[in-house]
């Protein structure tokens, strides 16, 4: 197998005056990651090619031993369900967690804290971005004047310190056992109305790059050679790392200016199947839309490349709009599985404008709560992506929110059991109505049950008691089952049932907002 090689350089980090500073350690070099995927002898050889020609290097031998008990290999499409993932040595995976785009003055003194936070709660994925202001290889710098002093554009030399930092949090999730999805282009450097970054943008003619206008990006040919080479420099330093869950080409491509829907499918296109050529891990590719519900269906081709392993969907309230993730979710789900492929629900929130009024629209954290649990009984293989984890989880202490969830799955072969995701509504005996979300597997049936009249735009957390959970085409006759608090993570009730002809009926304990 071909491994590419990158150029590197160490850096030695410390915190001061709330400020992270990085300080180079000796001398530019090239470096080589390999995980080889099985024990015993194996050779390997260099081969160097410059513009004098090329030199292939003699044999030579490496010993790998056993793996360690806990290594898992990378995560793939699992060929036993299509809807979910699993490792290469078959254990099933499902991510529970939230974005983790990017830091702020403190750097990756953040992720410590953050990743810490996230592990103790059972937490097995984070999103990662390679924003201008953190951890981008190509960015303009400036002059005094406004004048450009330097651009990184296809030469990442001068930011070596923030591809350090990327290697820093990616070694600090896996240690914690937390896969990443690395976001690698984002929206605003290409947007003339969406977060606009496109003044500063490195690929813009007026700082020395190739594009007249930002929609350029996706059909100049140059543009498309200096991307490649970006992947490249990606593919060689991080496609080692088992714990990357996937390439997402951008983040809500629909929101970056382009010529045509074709176009932007053509580049992704060629982008993954770039990437299919140079990594030698075969890790997942993805992209992500700012519309789920399909406001530009020319860009459904994307979700239906072959080189796209699964869909994402970003879901915001907006404009007045409210939304019920438990409702609005199986709807995004009914129109993006037909790609038949896994679904993420990505990015979520109450408030697409701020944490200020994300806070101010649902001080309890409930909708946060909600999407969290309606993304993985929606049928995707995760729970839904909260947003703002700087400034509303962190800050509000919110993380207890991920730890029932991930200890309602914990164990669960989510490929083997072939869930069938139903819903229902049941009265309660007090007449308040409850919605009921279930997983119905073959050995395992993992059941939500949320107070109807509790939405975070309108609370209601009055108890509902009186919830019978029926339950249809069981195989087995003896069922044990265990009643969670999903806020705390306390078992509720716990004991035996019998099915009858392949059913059972349930009766839930009082709750107030949620239980599963």
């Amino acid at each position: 197998r071909r491994v590419l090689a990158f150029v590197a350089r160490d850096f030695e980090r410390t915190l001061v005056d709330g400020r992270e500073r990085l300080t180079p350690l000796g001398d530019l070099a090239w470096r080589l990651r390999f995980t080889p995927d099985e024990p015993g002898s194996w050779q390997w050889r260099w081969r160097v090619r410059t513009p004098d020609g090329e030199e292939v290097g003699a044999w030579q031998d490496l010993e790998v031993g056993p793996a360690a008990p806990e290594a898992k290999g990378f995560l793939r499409r699992s060929p036993r369900d299509a809807r979910f993932l699993e490792h290469d040595d078959g254990s099933s995976w499902v991510a529970v967690g939230e974005n983790l785009s990017w830091y702020g003055a403190r750097g990756t003194y953040d992720y410590d804290r953050w990743i810490e936070r996230l592990a103790a709660e059972g937490v097995s994925y984070i999103r990662l971005w390679m924003p201008s202001w953190a951890t981008s290889l190509e960015v303009v710098r400036r002059n005094g004047d406004g004048s450009v002093a330097l651009s990184t554009l296809g030469n990442y030399t001068e930011r070596l310190d923030r591809a350090w930092q990327l290697d820093y949090i990616l070694d600090l999730a896996a240690r914690h056992g937390i896969a990443v999805m690395l976001c690698i282009q984002n929206h605003g450097p290409f947007s003339l109305s969406n977060n606009s970054e496109w003044n500063d943008n490195p690929y813009n003619v007026a700082n020395g790059g190739p594009l007249a206008t930002p929609g350029e990006f996706f059909v100049d040919t140059e543009a498309r050679a200096l991307f490649r080479r970006r992947l490249r420099y990606l593919v060689a330093r991080w496609g080692h790392a088992t714990n990357l869950l996937a390439w997402e080409l951008w983040n809500e491509v629909d929101l970056a200016e382009s010529p045509s829907d074709e176009a932007v499918v053509d580049w992704h296109r060629e982008m993954a199947a770039e990437i299919r050529t140079l990594d030698p891990y075969g890790h997942l590719i993805s992209t992500s839309m700012a519309e789920a519900l399909a406001a530009r269906p020319g860009l459904d081709a994307v979700w239906a490349l072959d080189d796209i392993d699964f869909t994402q969907a970003h879901r915001y309230s907006f404009g007045g709009l409210r939304l019920d993730f438990t409702q609005i979710f199986p709807r995004i789900a009914a129109r993006l599985q037909r790609f038949g492929k896994p679904l993420l629900f990505a990015e979520a929130g109450v408030d697409f404008r701020g944490p200020a009024e994300t806070i101010a629209n649902d001080p309890e954290g409930d909708g946060f709560h909600d999407l969290l649990w309606a993304g993985l009984f929606s049928g995707g293989f995760g729970s839904g992506m909260t947003w703002w984890w700087d400034n509303v989880i962190d800050p509000e202490d919110q993380y207890f929110h991920f730890g029932p969830l991930a200890e309602l799955i914990d164990g669960v072969d989510f490929p083997g059991e072939g869930f069938v995701v139903e819903s229902a509504l049941t009265p309660g005996s007090d007449a308040r109505s409850a919605r009921v979300f279930t997983l119905r597997g073959v050995d395992t049936v993992l059941v939500w049950v949320k107070n109807a009249q509790h939405q975070w735009y309108a609370p209601d957390p009055v108890p509902v008691a009186g919830v019978d959970v029926a339950v249809a085409g069981l195989a087995g006759e003896t069922w044990r089952y265990r009643w969670l608090d999903t806020r705390g993570g306390a078992e509720a009730a716990a004991g035996t049932v019998q099915a009858r002809g392949g059913s059972l009926t349930l009766a839930a304990p009082t709750f107030a907002r949620d239980i599963a």
